[in-house]
């Protein structure tokens, strides 16, 4: 496995594709895939007094998961 040290934002495609091989982490998905994300995230490891780290970026996107999937289910209602 071979860590990639990755500069400012990626689509999220290539950040998936990175993830999969595992040369970047959760925590590096989400610090490279927007500033909305990076916010978002650092919103809900506040609002659940969590330090951002991997463990958080595992439970985020657990969590944003989660959240597609309701939006979409709602979408077919």
């Amino acid at each position: 496995m071979v860590m990639l040290e990755l500069k400012g934002f990626y689509k999220e495609e290539t950040l998936e594709e990175l993830l999969f091989k595992g040369n970047i982490s959760r925590l590096e998905f989400i610090y490279h895939h927007s500033q909305e994300r990076i916010d978002d995230f650092k919103a809900y490891c506040q609002k659940r007094g969590l330090q951002e780290d991997e463990a958080a970026a595992e439970a985020y996107s657990d969590f944003i998961l989660k959240r597609q999937e309701n939006a979409h289910t709602e979408l077919l209602d």
